[in-house]
């Protein structure tokens, strides 16, 4: 996200991959099929969906870029394989409320400061709060295309940092939560977390 990122022109590139395979699911998804779950369902019945789409090609998209920069032998092309592909749909699946993607990022972000570049970082909070000002109104949506680009962006940040604690640790958290979100409602679970509620009632229109 940041134009400090050493890989910017792949990282780039990577985003505006992820951001038009979330486009496609927008304009030619439908909602009969939810989840991981569903669209494997929907599969099984002889249906593909573009979610499923969304399912293999962000794993594969996430696979060329850090294959192509860090080759094959290097276990950390695989951790960022499954980083990336896993913060994507997490903030995919947090955007059901104005704002709530974006303002979580953005406190992802601030709570990254002491461990990326600095450039990267305040690059990527700028942008995010130039947006998340329409869409906390609840005046436009992001949609797929704009949460998973997102997600992708936080990643690359993640990945700029050449911290591998902080990247397992945050690679685990998304992996998390797109687990627990198969079985538990997002937007519940925050409802019911006095502090999430509040912080979420903060970011963006809820009425």
């Amino acid at each position: 996200m940041g134009v400090a990122h050493p890989n910017a022109i792949p990282a780039a590139l990577l985003i505006l991959g992820f951001s038009l395979i979330g486009y496609l699911d927008d304009v030619y998804g439908s909602p009969a099929f939810r989840g991981i779950r569903g669209h494997l369902t929907a599969l099984r019945s002889g249906t593909f969906t573009t979610g499923l789409l969304k399912l293999v090609a962000s794993p594969l998209m996430a696979g060329i870029f850090s294959l192509v920069i860090y080759g094959f032998q290097n276990w950390l092309a695989y951790l960022n394989i499954i980083m990336i592909a896993a913060s994507s749909n997490a903030f995919n699946l947090l955007d059901l409320r104005p704002g709530r993607s974006q303002g979580f990022a953005v406190i992802t972000l601030v709570m990254l400061l002491p461990f990326v570049p600095l450039p990267v970082a305040v690059g990527s909070i700028l942008v995010l709060l130039i947006t998340i000002i329409p869409d906390a109104r609840a005046k436009v949506m992001m949609g797929d295309s704009g949460a998973i680009a997102i997600g992708t962006g936080v990643a690359l940040v993640v990945i700029a940092s050449s911290n591998i604690l902080l990247a397992v640790a945050y690679t685990v958290a998304a992996v998390t939560l797109n687990v627990v979100a198969e079985k538990v409602s997002l937007t519940k679970l925050i409802s019911q977390n006095i502090v999430l509620n509040k912080i979420d009632s903060l970011l963006g229109r809820r009425s």
